[in-house]
């Protein structure tokens, strides 16, 4: 088949599982004989000297990446004024290469992953061409930046057209250019008020993700759950060669550094902890973060008095993160956010950690089937108490390490995942 896959990032410019994940299934789909292209944003590229997206088209890893969309959320944003005119134009622009693209490439199926940040505008057109699209659901874009019935993007496209916007004494004329440009616009079956998405199907990466659109009135006539994997070979580290050594207890926190992560509830653990025991284990911190998080962070390591337990490794690569894995003991996961079903989790279960995690989203199913400790969110001394438990017995963090792995070749594995991904397409 050719599959064009759509979404906000692309490796290697991105900020968590989602895109890895993204590209794991683009370059899969390539090495099993399907012609696959990725259309996502230019995030990540250096902007020009003018302060202009410097577009470009790569081949990573044999699958073609066109790197040519604006994103709309994530800094470095131009600072053009008036921002409503210039999205717009913008936005129109990013419809016009969506169009080129599908009719050079004329795909079979249309995969879209996260839109978070992208324009909303190019979801109605491929069931109104006729080409089947399918969602890869794990985040709530959908719900943030969609609505209902396309409600968020309806209200911008409406003032613009409308003339709502602007100095009040300019608004008439801005009102009578507005509907001149959606009349030309609508001309070249680009939508301007309606925006409905009416994909052919949806896949959700837990059970959590789907109630979560459904209970936001999201429901499609046609879904299903396929929970998302890790590659095997790459993670993969048998119990018995990661016995806990007698001395300290190595814990890790990986990932994104941000306030809904929860890296604060396991610097405040630490906190709690005597003085005795917090000489038994160390924290390594690998992520990267909003700076004014990142400070309060360091701040509260420094407060506490914990910089001989706590290092800060910054934002290591993917392909890194086997190694990293393997030399601790445990991960932490202290999320506090709607979790699709998270990539570091599974990864750190492949490796041999014992995982501990507040549960959150579709992390508890996860937890649930692996029968992982839990810990309620921000609860800093529940996850204290935690600590102290797997300090004093480490038989305990190998008999959790072993049903966390045993769980994750079962049930989240990559094969395992990309055998019901391709029945789906």
């Amino acid at each position: 088949m050719r599959i064009l896959v759509v979404t906000d990032l692309y490796p290697p410019h991105y900020r968590g599982g989602y895109e890895i994940r993204c590209a794991q299934v683009a370059e899969t789909l390539r090495s099993s004989g399907h012609d696959v292209r990725v259309l996502t944003s230019a995030y990540g590229v250096p902007l020009s000297p003018l302060g202009n997206l410097k577009r470009r088209t790569e081949e990573l890893n044999g699958v073609p990446v066109h790197r040519v969309l604006n994103q709309y959320v994530y800094e470095p944003q131009p600072s053009h004024r008036p921002w409503a005119l210039f999205q717009a134009r913008r936005e129109l622009s990013d419809v016009k290469m969506f169009i080129r693209l599908v009719k050079s490439f004329q795909p079979d199926i249309i995969n879209w992953w996260s839109m978070y940040g992208l324009s909303k505008t190019l979801l109605p057109l491929p069931p109104a061409w006729g080409i089947p699209d399918v969602h890869w659901i794990e985040h709530w874009w959908m719900i943030k930046e969609y609505g209902l019935q396309g409600a968020d993007p309806s209200v911008f496209w409406a003032r613009l057209w409308d003339g709502v916007w602007g100095p009040r004494p300019f608004r008439p004329l801005l009102r009578v250019a507005g509907r001149v440009w959606e009349r030309r616009t609508a001309r070249k079956g680009i939508p301007t008020r309606e925006f409905p998405n009416r994909p052919r199907h949806v896949c959700f990466v837990s059970e959590y993700m789907r109630t979560l659109h459904r209970e936001a009135g999201l429901e499609f006539p046609s879904s299903e759950i396929i929970y998302g994997g890790v590659p095997t070979a790459a993670f993969y580290a048998p119990i018995a060669t990661r016995r806990v050594e007698a001395g300290k207890l190595k814990i890790l926190y990986a990932g994104q550094i941000s306030l809904d992560r929860g890296l604060h509830t396991a610097i405040d653990a630490l906190g709690h902890l005597d003085p005795l025991v917090r000489s038994q284990l160390s924290l390594s911190v690998a992520g990267n973060g909003p700076a004014d998080y990142l400070k309060r962070i360091k701040a509260q390591v420094e407060q506490l008095r914990l910089g001989n337990c706590v290092a800060f490794h910054g934002k290591i690569a993917h392909d890194q993160m086997p190694r990293i894995y393997k030399e601790h003991d445990v991960l932490v996961f202290p999320s506090i956010r709607d979790e699709g079903l998270p990539l570091t989790m599974v990864e750190a279960m492949l490796a041999g950690c014992a995982v501990l995690t507040t549960g959150s989203g579709g992390a508890l199913e996860i937890a649930t089937a692996a029968d992982l400790p839990l810990f309620p969110k921000e609860d800093s001394e529940a996850l204290s108490r935690l600590l102290v438990r797997l300090v004093a017995d480490k038989e305990e963090v190998s008999r959790i390490a072993a049903r966390g792995q045993e769980i994750a070749l079962r049930d989240f594995s990559f094969d395992r995942m990309m055998e019901r991904w391709m029945t789906t397409l």
